[in-house]
């Protein structure tokens, strides 16, 4: 009767953890979207204002909290779709880090950074 009980113990104990770690995974999930849903018309305005052009959202990359704030929003600008532009968008402060792509594209930009 004790070896019953401890497998089901043991049981629940494991049905318990694999729910938590899923309920974790899909909290974490729920917070990249809502950064991203965040960052698209920021990183969006962005490119309109400083190269007048606009930036398509295709995708994006995550390095993680744990390392600094930054997402980073993966597109094109309309009408050179075989051309990837990246926005380091920092999650935190709302803001455009950066914007990474060809140097036509980095070399546009009005006016120019310092």
């Amino acid at each position: 009767m004790k070896k019953k009980q401890l497998w089901l113990f043991v049981f629940i104990s494991l049905v318990i953890l694999v729910g938590v770690f899923y309920y974790m995974q899909y909290a974490s999930n729920a917070k990249k979207e809502e950064i991203v849903r965040t960052g698209i018309p920021i990183g969006k305005e962005y490119i309109k204002e400083y190269y007048r052009a606009d930036f398509i959202f295709k995708s994006y990359d995550y390095i993680g909290s744990y390392v600094n704030n930054t997402i980073y929003l993966i597109g094109y600008i309309k009408g050179h779709e075989d051309h990837s532009i990246s926005i380091a968008y920092d999650f935190e402060k709302k803001e455009v880090l950066d914007v990474l792509g060809p140097a036509w594209f980095i070399d546009s930009r009005n006016p120019k950074k310092n």
